[in-house]
């Protein structure tokens, strides 16, 4: 071949390598709220809203505000009486064609007087249940019963998960983008758009594809994995987990800090028919944590607390659920007081969940701050031969 058209030919190659692999069809149904819900004056069809039962939040379909096309859809709260995540969803079956891909959702936003969270949230299961309700065509607690499976014992897993909270009052349209590894025996994905807090979301032109895996990123060891460890930034970082119990808040708080400007504090109350966690996290995905030895730290400050507060850390695994014992609790009115926990991860962890967590109801005041969750090296069980963490099975937690 003549000199120049190898030229060609190595251009084209390299043009071709530079190109990414491109995204597979959008998985939702009416992505762009175009098509109402037949029988319904306004419902876009494909998509469910949550059923708070609460007459203070309103979810619409909106003309006037929009990305592109004719509609898009919005949620409004007024009241922060009982702490409800108020969103639209849709529910999407998956099988083999996912594993091993990366989900990737988009979706524009747009923030209307927001006091509070809004949020875009991709998740990626392993509910049976789910699947079989949408498949049947039946409300979920009539799968449960089909299938035999009592409610405490649901075995559904949190296989991916990857949640953006914004807080700014106002903003134009913004592109959110959320990506997460979609690990073997997934057969659910749900995409979720919100609001935990008062004032007016919209959202439009959502989207939901397969693409090839991006590498696990590297693990560095010694380091500490959480954003805004001290609660020095807006705490958009953190998952907030408040069961609907009035009186329950959680804040920043630049009075009361172990160090830097601001803190976590939680106000419990003495509402509530069950005993639940309250508290913060983070997801700390990556599909390599398995077989490595983690390190959570954290202060901790309580005020007349008639609860236990104490650090934990969960794991999602292919098999379920892992955790061990806290070694310490906290209750009534202590200082400052620096929380220690080192686990091993199981093999086949996909997310290690580092928590601050407190039971209620509970009266009381409690403090957060000064976070790390720090990859120490190999696991025990790698290095000295000591047994895995065990699964935890479902109604045994």
């Amino acid at each position: 071949m003549h000199r120049s058209g190898l030229a060609l030919l190595a251009m084209l190659l390299i043009g071709a390598a530079a190109v990414p692999a491109s995204a597979g069809p959008n998985l939702l149904a009416n992505p762009g709220f175009e098509t109402v819900l037949k029988g319904h004056p306004w419902m876009p069809a494909a998509w469910d809203t949550f059923e708070s039962g609460q007459s203070t939040v309103f979810f619409g379909r909106d003309t006037f505000l929009v990305h592109g096309g004719r509609y898009a859809v919005s949620v409004a709260n007024v009241s922060t009486l009982l702490p409800l995540w108020h969103n639209w969803s849709q529910t999407v079956l998956v099988g083999r064609e996912a594993w091993n891909k990366d989900a990737v959702f988009t979706v524009w936003t747009r923030n209307n007087g927001l006091q509070g969270r809004a949020y875009a949230l991709l998740q990626a299961y392993r509910d049976t249940v789910t699947r079989m309700a949408r498949t049947w065509k039946v409300p979920r607690d009539t799968a449960l019963h089909r299938l035999g499976i009592n409610r405490i014992d649901d075995p559904n897993i949190a296989l991916g998960w990857h949640r953006e909270y914004f807080s700014e009052p106002e903003t134009p349209w913004v592109k959110r983008t959320l990506r997460v590894f979609v690990p073997p025996s997934t057969n659910v994905m749900i995409v979720r758009v919100g609001i935990l807090g008062t004032g007016q979301v919209l959202f439009d032109d959502a989207s939901l594809t397969f693409e090839p895996a991006r590498p696990a990123p590297p693990i560095p060891l010694q380091t500490n994995l959480l954003a805004d460890a001290g609660f020095e930034g807006d705490g958009n970082a953190w998952e907030y987990s408040m069961p609907p119990y009035e009186g329950l808040r959680a804040e920043r708080d630049t009075v009361t800090r172990h160090g830097g400007a601001a803190s976590m504090r939680f106000d419990g109350t003495n509402d509530g028919w069950v005993e639940a966690r309250a508290g913060v996290c983070q997801a700390v995905v990556n599909r390599d944590l398995g077989g490595k030895r983690v390190r959570l730290k954290g202060w901790v400050l309580t005020d007349s607390l008639t609860g236990m507060a104490y650090t934990k850390i969960y794991f999602t695994t292919h098999d379920g659920s892992v955790h061990e014992s806290t070694p310490r609790q906290f209750s009534q009115s202590t200082p400052w007081t620096e929380a220690i926990m080192e686990v091993d991860a199981p093999p086949g962890t996909y997310i290690a969940w580092p928590w601050l967590v407190f039971n209620v109801p509970a009266t009381g005041r409690i403090w957060f701050d000064d976070v790390s969750f720090e990859v120490l090296g190999p696991a025990d069980y790698v290095t000295k031969g000591t047994p895995p963490p065990k699964v935890v099975l479902p109604g045994t937690q």
